[in-house]
């Protein structure tokens, strides 16, 4: 997703064990507060990065940039309203993501003006280039798993509202991991090819423009 030094490369590291960590504590703390039992009984109830970080996908963060978490399992026969359930435990990334994109770019802004420096001076400032790199992260992750395929999140919100076609997805859900790789990926390998995920991209920075513009004013910038 990014290419870069190996400062950048740390850096999504770094990022990669608090979003991971937050995110699945939060799918799992959501279907624990609608009655389901399985997050804590496999000790998924924790903010331990070691409970959700899978160190296979941690190494591949290093080698292509990229990583997943160790999904939390749920057992829906558990909520007394599935499909509600299931909306609530499926947004539960989403806002996981915004929620730290917020909090980390309130500490770049907060982190400029007790400085005296301009929150935008990323370039030459390692600490506002780590709060910027995760606040992006985070928002690019926030609206690429909405997009409603498996094995991502929202998958689960079309298998309630379209079961047949979520049937239809799942029956071929072993190959959307090459899917999703391809799209991430041919871009770099083919110079030139338009990248597919560029509406992924387009919502995710508008949102960091947003939740930035909105810092800058109450940060007086």
């Amino acid at each position: 997703m990014f290419t870069g030094d190996i400062l950048t490369v740390v850096y999504l590291a770094i990022t990669f064990v608090i979003s991971i960590t937050v995110h699945e504590f939060a799918h799992a703390r959501t279907s624990d507060r609608l009655g389901d039992p399985t997050p804590r009984m496999q000790w998924r109830l924790t903010l331990n990065p070691l409970s959700h970080v899978d160190p296979i996908w941690f190494l591949m963060i290093f080698i292509i940039q990229f990583w997943w978490g160790r999904a939390v399992q749920v057992n829906t026969s558990y909520y007394k309203n599935k499909l509600r359930d299931e909306l609530l435990v499926a947004v539960a990334w989403p806002v996981s993501n915004i929620i730290l994109a917020c909090f980390w770019i309130c500490f770049m802004h907060l982190y400029a003006s007790l400085l005296w420096i301009s929150p935008f001076s990323w370039l030459w400032d390692p600490v506002l280039w780590f709060w910027r790199l995760f606040a992006i992260v985070n928002c690019w992750l926030a609206v690429f798993n909405m997009i409603p395929i498996p094995p991502l999140d929202w998958y689960r919100v079309i298998s309630y509202l379209r079961p047949a076609t979520a049937y239809t997805l799942q029956k071929y859900s072993q190959y959307f991991w090459l899917v999703l790789l391809a799209l991430i990926f041919l871009p770099d390998l083919i110079p030139g090819l338009p990248h597919p995920l560029w509406f992924v991209t387009t919502i995710s920075q508008t949102i960091f423009w947003l939740l930035n513009s909105l810092f800058s004013l109450l940060f007086f910038w």
